[in-house]
């Protein structure tokens, strides 16, 4: 079993962020369960967690006030996992500047204002770990979940990208990208909503996209248990990860395995196709200088 480590998990009060807490806890591991409202967490206070209100859309002063008050009940964190994250739906065209913002500010730029958050107390202590919870949508671009799918891309720009700097100061970085886990991301009365159609023209494509959702909801592939337990031993390097390395990134479901690795074969394909072309742009090797 890993050594016991204090963790810190956003985005706790249901789906995979409620589970993750529980598998730690079950691991005798101590856990801040964190969410907007904490009236939301009783049930994993009573499990044996502590719980704190961390909101990602706050400014960052105050957001660094919730994550100083999360280090202060054990004294630090080994672990923060990034999991708060909602699901906006309609075509690009539809959604208003608002709503797109909006998107983009729970998603990307809370979690870049939680990197500078925590980032302090892992220097200092030249150790941590960030694990962020990306998406398998980073690789997808279904009409009507741009926005989402898009925001997660970023997310898988920004964490690979603090891998590199933050490598010399001892902490260390993993990007879990999910496919479709039987969670309630999809499920009505949560933060979810299904498309609605403002311009006619999108009529068609809107009502598919709800069909496909609806009927996906509650029957995806994936088990959150199953999940959250894999999540668990590879940033702990134990279980099915036993003496590996923490990985930069981690696809999680055999449809997240399928998605990225057949986006990736597309797109290195199409670059070959058009290698000749793209190359001719470049000035003559005796003019390039490296």
């Amino acid at each position: 079993m890993a050594a016991p480590r204090v963790w810190l998990v956003t985005g706790t009060s249901s789906g995979f962020g409620n589970e993750l807490v529980h598998t730690i806890l079950k691991n005798g591991h101590k856990v801040v369960a964190a969410g907007r409202n904490t009236s939301r967490l009783t049930s994993l206070k009573e499990a044996g967690a502590a719980t704190t209100k961390i909101d990602q859309n706050e400014p960052l002063d105050i957001l660094r006030k919730q994550v100083e008050d999360a280090i202060t009940i054990y004294g630090h964190i080994d672990v923060i996992v990034l999991n708060a994250a909602y699901v906006t739906t309609g075509t690009l065209e539809e959604r208003t500047p608002e709503e797109s913002l909006a998107q983009y500010h729970t998603n990307v730029f809370g979690i870049l204002n939680l990197y500078r958050a925590i980032l302090p107390h892992f220097r200092v202590r030249k150790a941590g770990i960030i694990a962020t919870v990306g998406s398998m949508g980073a690789s997808m671009t279904d009409p009507l979940i741009g926005l989402y799918h898009s925001s997660k891309a970023a997310v898988r720009n920004l964490s690979l990208t603090l891998d590199n700097e933050v490598k010399p100061f001892g902490i260390k970085t993993c990007l879990i990208e999910p496919g479709y886990f039987r969670t309630n991301l999809l499920s009505s009365g949560t933060s979810f909503q299904l498309p609605e159609t403002k311009i006619e023209a999108y009529a068609e494509i809107n009502e598919k996209t709800k069909t496909f959702l609806t009927e996906r909801d509650r029957k995806q592939s994936g088990d959150p248990k199953r999940g959250a337990q894999v999540i668990f031993d590879v940033l702990t390097s134990s279980g099915c990860a036993r003496g590996r390395e923490v990985p930069k990134t981690l696809a999680l479901g055999s449809d997240a395995v399928k998605c990225i690795i057949g986006s990736n074969e597309e797109f290195n394909k199409r670059v070959e196709e058009w290698k000749s072309v793209s190359e001719s742009t470049d000035f003559p090797k005796e003019e390039q200088h490296y």
